[in-house]
């Protein structure tokens, strides 16, 4: 384990002390009582520690990193090592999916938006979160130069459409557009606060469209 993973395992459980995590589910209206959920990205398990009290169902939790799948596995947690897009699940498995702050980390939005909704039930609720552009802004004397870098980055990805370093920003609206290209339907997007006016952290909360008998989606 390294010295990052103890800062974002510590972090984690100021989270859940805090009751933030809580408070980011009960902003997007998500229940998971008697569903089949599944949280991608799920980290150092604070999303699972929240989802599992209430009474989901079935609870499964997925991330690329081994050191936090070892974490999570002292909590009895169900857990499965994969990355985005490459999901091990048939499609429309589940109910409710969570996605907290793993899109800026993913190497292609679209592709991973897809493998979301295709796990997820017609009528199922996919929740996202990730970093916008005024994310370093609040950051730029703690961490030097790794704003800039950041911003550098995000120019490179929108004319290039590749994702240089981790964390790359992005445009909630374009977000959700790709949303709706993939079958989902947005119903709530917030940020949980500004610096100067720019979005530092976007929270999305979508509706897996049902389908037509053309195949067009629909909402019921």
């Amino acid at each position: 384990m390294t010295k990052w993973h103890r800062a974002y395992i510590q972090n984690a459980q100021r989270e859940l002390a805090r009751g933030t995590t809580r408070q980011q589910l009960n902003a997007l209206n998500l229940h998971a009582k008697g569903k089949k959920v599944l949280d991608v990205g799920c980290g150092a398990g604070n999303l699972l520690t929240v989802l599992a009290t209430h009474a989901p169902e079935r609870l499964v939790g997925v991330d690329v990193d081994a050191v936090f799948l070892a974490h999570c596995q002292e909590k009895g947690f169900s857990l499965l090592q994969a990355a985005l897009p490459h999901l091990p699940f048939a499609d429309e498995t589940f109910e409710l999916v969570t996605c907290f702050l793993v899109m800026p980390h993913v190497p292609d939005d679209t592709a991973a938006l897809t493998a979301l909704a295709r796990v997820l039930k017609p009528g199922g609720t996919l929740a996202i979160s990730g970093h916008g552009i005024g994310f370093p802004l609040g950051h730029l004397k703690r961490l030097k130069s790794k704003p800039l870098i950041m911003y550098l980055a995000t120019l490179i990805y929108r004319i290039t459409g590749r994702k240089w370093i981790r964390n790359t920003l992005q445009n909630d609206k374009k977000i959700c557009e790709i949303l709706e290209s993939v079958g989902m339907v947005p119903e709530i997007r917030f940020c949980t606060k500004k610096t100067l006016g720019c979005i530092g952290t976007y929270w999305i909360r979508a509706t897996k469209a049902y389908q037509d008998r053309e195949g067009s989606p629909t909402r019921r």
